[in-house]
């Protein structure tokens, strides 16, 4: 097949979304179809009004020039013109996949309907969560979001979510088309636990870990609510003095986040190691012993179910998509969202219990398998077919009742 995949966020951006988009364009490189990515230009070593076309890991890179998000650090919108609708016709493919309702979303649906490409659309987040970043948290304003991505989202054919919880919402603000889930997926032969205690024992020295440790990994944005981690964390010293968090990522929060540690008194617990990707970012996972979220906003986070796959314990706020993934008294433990204590005492009951550590440890890496690269690549791979061949039917169809009509 030749698929075109659409993504207003694509890397070198650092985020969940860029990061499912990259790791399924790969996938299906990788089973033999053709992958053309339409993205945004990474804002630096781009020419303000060039469109850079180019093949990378076998997919063909089609960016548009793009410009700061004016509302959220770090993201940028792109400022799509003509020449990309005459590279989708060029392309000619047989399936259009998009993954955001912004300006690269929307410059795909009147070519797509005009040459009769089927378009599936997966939605990967409450975006009404993202408003305090521009000073909008009021009602009207998530009323008009829920309008703008469910205006979006009814033009496609087929809409995607990575959880139920998603797909309910979608559904409750006026989805009308059919959905299927379809969660994100991990490289389960990648992200793997470590293969002995004394392997681990070293990846812990490298960080200078000398007893049990926390790990979160993520954005450091105000809505992943790391400052709860940070606050729970400072809890369980009171009763572990040793224990050490990790983390993994970075963002506009970062600087905030340390202040806050400092003022904590946890300013030694706590590790801020910055971006990690691949191998390095498997053995910083690994060094850890139970992965910590306490997010109001996750859908299907990839952080968790990576995490999962290395095999730690989850330790997660109830909200939302959480509960899908990790289950409460399965592979981990939920809490009730900001409250930093009750997390923290999920988090000794599984520190200072070797046994349910362990039980915790094997549930999620089993349950992480569900979520392989190779079972949802051919979950999707089958998505697309059955809707090329319906769509194929349906023009069929209007063409022959188009004849008829003139005779």
């Amino acid at each position: 097949m030749k698929i075109a995949i659409f993504s207003d966020t694509f890397p070198p951006q650092i985020n969940g979304v860029a990061n499912v988009v990259y790791k399924s364009a790969i996938s299906l490189t990788k089973m033999g179809h053709q992958v053309a990515v339409f993205t945004i230009s990474n804002g630096k070593d781009d020419k303000a009004n060039d469109i850079i076309s180019f093949e990378h890991d076998g997919i063909e890179l089609i960016r548009f020039p793009s410009m700061p998000a004016p509302v959220y650090p770090g993201y940028r919108l792109a400022l799509p013109v003509g020449i990309a609708i005459e590279k989708l016709r060029r392309f000619r493919p047989d399936v259009i996949h998009t993954h955001t309702p912004f300006s690269i979303g929307w410059s795909l649906i009147g070519p797509a309907k005009l040459m009769h490409i089927p378009i599936v659309g997966t939605h990967h987040t409450f975006y009404d969560h993202y408003l305090k970043h521009a000073h909008l948290d009021y009602d009207w304003a998530k009323r008009l979001t829920w309008n703008f991505t469910l205006d979006y989202y009814n033009r496609c054919d087929l809409v995607l979510s990575p959880s139920q919880s998603l797909a309910d919402q979608l559904q409750s603000h006026g989805l009308k088309k059919p959905f299927e889930i379809l969660s994100n997926s991990v490289d389960t032969d990648l992200f793997c636990p470590a293969v002995d205690k004394k392997t681990k024992e070293l990846l812990k020295k490298s960080y200078d870990i000398t007893s049990k440790s926390l790990v979160y990994m993520g954005r450091l944005s105000y809505e992943k609510s790391v400052d709860t981690v940070i606050r729970a964390t400072a809890e369980v010293v009171k009763r572990i003095p040793t224990i050490k968090l990790m983390i993994i990522g970075d963002g506009p929060e970062r600087e905030n986040l340390k202040k806050l540690a400092q003022k904590l008194k946890v300013k030694d617990n706590v590790l801020f190691v910055g971006f990690k990707q691949n191998q390095e970012l498997v053995e910083a996972l690994q060094a850890n012993d139970i992965f910590l979220t306490a997010s109001k906003t996750e859908n299907m986070p990839l952080s968790v179910i990576e995490a999962m796959a290395v095999g730690l314990p989850v330790v997660a706020a109830d909200a939302l998509g959480m509960p899908e993934i990790a289950e409460d008294g399965i592979n981990g433990y939920l809490f009730a969202p900001d409250d930093y204590k009750q997390m923290s005492d999920k988090i000794l009951s599984i520190l200072e219990d070797g046994k349910l550590l362990k039980e915790f440890s094997t549930a999620s890496r089993e349950a992480s398998l569900l979520h392989s690269e190779d079972c949802l690549t051919k979950k999707l791979e089958s998505i697309y077919k059955k809707l090329i061949m319906k769509s194929t039917k349906k023009t069929f169809l209007s063409k022959i009742s188009d004849k008829l009509k003139k005779l």
